[in-house]
């Protein structure tokens, strides 16, 4: 490997810009297999997802005994005076929480070995071993970072798959069932994509909702055909919605461990009846078929909505009855204090002044 590699009794650590032939396959698996693994966490997310001219990836593999016990899909950032900054969205990935510490501990050295100046990290992980990873991460040096610097929701919704589809739809609130029922009356039917044609019908609905609502970000999002490499390589499904053979609305989810998360919906409604009720209910229905539990709305506010375009969200995404899920905030541990605070520092000052409209252009 062209990366770092330490060792500690029968623990070894690895950071590389590539995967050697004999791990590639190695890799996959144990993200594919682990119960908090997250499509942020693949190799097919450091393939699609935006790109960026200061950007760059590497893969951490930790193993014991031979064996990976924790890896991670590292996301660079080029600083100035060579230094650079790691993000490790929704990891790094144990498939057993106990190995959080070693794993850390591991992570940090060979992240500080490489020359990197602060990473920020956050497993995703829910029920009983959340405290026991929120320790390792107080323990290892992570502290949260503030709000207004937060990626990546850590508050969202679930709607639990594991019972018939009947009490799944009696489930929801009466504004959702009516909303798909009328949607049925107005004649908007859900298929698959399944051609060139229909992901540019994908791309097409994609790019009109960027410009149609502004409000919404959405320059995290893989396009068209980086969301369909990523249900190709985790599954998933990539819906249309159309009435009187027109696209209407899109939808996409994708498979993380046993349960699905939404990667995008657009919708153009019309007529007062709404493509998305229909395009969210099918896709629940095709994530329990591949054996989903749960179906992850992909973010909710924790507090109350900070803007007219977040509160219709909510309100379309509270339709379903989920059930409200905390997970741990993105976090953050300073590797080279000086370079953190003059470089890091120095960003967020530029960045305030922008928010603040000090600056221009």
């Amino acid at each position: 490997m062209d990366g770092s590699a330490l060792s500690n009794n029968t623990a070894t650590a690895t950071l590389s810009h590539v995967l050697d032939a004999a791990d590639l396959a190695e890799f996959d698996a144990f993200m594919c297999a682990a119960p908090f693994g997250a499509y942020q966490q693949t190799r097919a997310w450091a393939t699609v997802a935006p790109r960026h001219a200061r950007r760059g990836w590497r893969f951490f593999v930790c193993r014991v005994g031979g064996d990976i016990v924790g890896a991670a899909v590292v996301r660079t950032t080029r600083l100035a005076v060579g230094a650079w900054l790691a993000t490790v969205q929704r990891g790094p990935v144990v498939h057993d929480p106990a190995m959080l510490p070693l794993v850390l501990h591991h992570l940090r050295d060979s992240l500080k070995r490489a020359g990197c100046c602060s990473v920020q990290s956050a497993p995703r992980v829910r029920g009983r071993p959340l405290p026991i990873m929120a320790e390792a991460m107080r323990a290892a040096g992570f502290v949260p970072l503030p709000p207004h610097q937060q990626s990546l929701h850590h508050a969202t919704g679930i709607v639990w798959l594991d019972k018939p589809e009947a009490e799944i739809l009696a489930g929801f609130k009466q504004r959702a069932r009516r909303a798909i029922r009328a949607a049925d009356k107005a004649g908007i039917t859900v298929r698959a994509v399944t051609n060139e044609r229909d992901m540019d019908e994908y791309q097409a609905l994609l790019d009109r909702f960027a410009v149609e609502r502004s409000d919404y970000d959405m320059t995290g999002q893989a396009d068209a055909r980086g969301q369909a490499a990523l249900v190709d390589a985790c599954g998933g499904a990539m819906l249309l919605a159309e009435r009187e053979g027109v696209a209407v609305g899109a939808h996409a989810f994708v498979r993380q461990g046993d349960e699905a998360i939404w990667l995008s919906l657009v919708t153009l409604d019309r007529d007062g009846a709404s493509p998305g009720y229909p395009l969210l209910w099918h896709a629940m229905r095709a994530a329990a078929a591949l054996g989903c539990v749960g179906y992850d709305l992909a973010g909710l506010p924790q507090g109350e909505p900070r803007d007219a375009g977040e509160a219709g969200r909510v309100q379309f995404k509270t339709a379903f009855a989920p059930h409200r899920r905390i997970m741990l905030p993105m976090q953050q541990l300073v590797l080279q204090p000086v370079q953190h605070t003059l470089l890091l520092g120095a960003r967020e000052a530029y960045r305030r002044l922008r928010r603040s409209g000090a600056l221009h252009g």
